[in-house]
């Protein structure tokens, strides 16, 4: 009887299951916005945790060098096992406590070198954003003034757009500066969540490094517990087939490879990029100097697309103080993309991702298109991953085909 109401049980699960399935492909097909949303407020409550979680996986390596360095530097190895338990517990507290100091001081070396520079920078294009829009009318003036009827289109439509520009303001600006202020007072608001997100962000941090060990065997422990061993394992060309387990632990292993080693390799390498056209610009005494190497330093994150994303709105930027410069920049920019794409890039990252330049270019669109920026800048690793997945499973149904076709010949 009791195997009876076992089987019943499982084909009862099963159709729960099923139906369950189905249900969520209908909310995911058809109220895609819907579940987008509900999602998005999920992610809205987490993100403290996001924010640590992130923190915490950069800094990971960081705590781990420290330990070990602490370790060697004490000679743990040496020590009785419970004196060096010890030590180590109180390494952990050590390694965890230099790389959250070593993470805020380069957070704020950032923001105390850069800030105020782009806040600055910013101040003046606004200030001189008038003056520039009147040389380029005046530009275009010179360069139509032969001919009659291109002159008087450049004149009626610079009248339009001036009388424009003054007609949004008295109908719009003004009358709408509450709304003006309350959209200010949300984005210091949402500032403030952010600070608020990132110091408990910090704190859970703090958690997750110092049970970074912990959760890695518990992981190890949960996907044994969904994937147990089987005494007697199937066969493959005479040799045993790979435990699902240590297959699921192994993938895992890949993932976190393809996604730390490009993301990290990536930051420092925009750092570099960043300087690099720091030095450049300053040395050239191009305007907005600062400016321009954060926006090429932060949009060179972004794979492909970021160095263009970067440079087209630098290059207008410069274009309107100095032509000729924008054509240095321009070049410039060449340049160091080539260094970047061909001898710094690869130095930093290897060859990380084993993809192509169109899978590259594929999982940018996908991802970006689906995850906006941050799909842009993980999607290259998390769509090598699956890349690989699929490789390993052709790979592995051609060569059973292979042995079929040996064994019927």
């Amino acid at each position: 009887m009791d195997e009876k109401w076992k089987d019943y049980f499982y084909k009862g699960a099963a159709v729960f299951l099923t139906v369950a399935m189905c249900i969520l492909f209908f909310f995911v097909v058809f109220r895609f916005d819907d579940l987008r949303k509900y999602v998005g407020i999920v992610i809205k409550i987490l993100m403290p945790f996001i924010y640590g979680g992130v923190i915490a996986y950069l800094l990971s390596p960081v705590c781990g060098w420290f330990e070990r360095h602490l370790a060697d530097l004490a000679a743990l190895d040496k020590k009785p096992e419970k004196t060096a338990e010890k030590y180590r517990k109180f390494f952990k507290g050590i390694s965890i406590l230099l790389s959250l100091l070593l993470f805020c001081l380069i957070i704020y070396a950032l923001v105390a070198m850069l800030v105020p520079q782009v806040i600055n920078s910013i101040l003046l294009l606004v200030e001189a954003m008038p003056g520039y829009i009147q040389t380029v009318s005046d530009w275009i003036e010179k360069l139509v003034q032969d001919n009659p009827v291109m002159l008087s289109y450049v004149e009626q439509y610079s009248a339009d757009i001036m009388e424009s520009v003054q007609n949004f303001a008295k109908e719009h600006l003004l009358p709408n500066i509450n709304n003006i202020i309350s959209g200010v007072s949300a984005s210091l608001w949402t500032m403030v969540t952010m600070v608020k997100n990132l110091g408990i962000g910090l704190i859970v941090a703090v958690y997750l490094l110092n049970s970074r060990k912990i959760f890695r065997r518990q992981t190890k422990l949960v996907i044994h517990a969904l994937l147990p061993y089987k005494e007697y394992p199937p066969k493959k060309n005479g040799k045993p087939v790979e435990q699902r387990a240590d297959w699921m632990i192994r993938e895992l292993h890949i993932l976190n490879v393809y996604l730390g080693g490009f993301i990290k390799g990536k930051l420092l390498d925009s750092l570099i990029i960043g300087l690099i056209c720091m030095v450049f610009t300053a040395c050239t005494n191009m305007p907005y100097a600062v400016l321009i190497s954060v926006v090429i330093g932060v949009t060179n994150i972004i794979p492909f697309f970021g160095p263009f994303i970067g440079a087209i709105p630098s290059a207008i930027l410069i274009l309107m103080v100095s032509p000729i410069q924008c054509v240095y920049f321009v070049i410039f920019v060449i340049i160091l993309q080539q260094f970047d794409g061909n001898i710094l890039g690869p130095k930093i990252l290897g060859n990380t991702t084993n993809l192509s330049s169109f899978w590259v270019l594929f999982a940018i669109l996908l991802f970006g298109g689906v995850f906006g920026i941050v799909g842009m800048v993980i999607g290259v690793p998390v769509f090598a991953f699956i890349y690989q997945l699929i490789r390993e499973w052709v790979l592995d149904r051609l060569e059973e085909q292979k042995l079929q076709t040996q064994k019927k010949e």
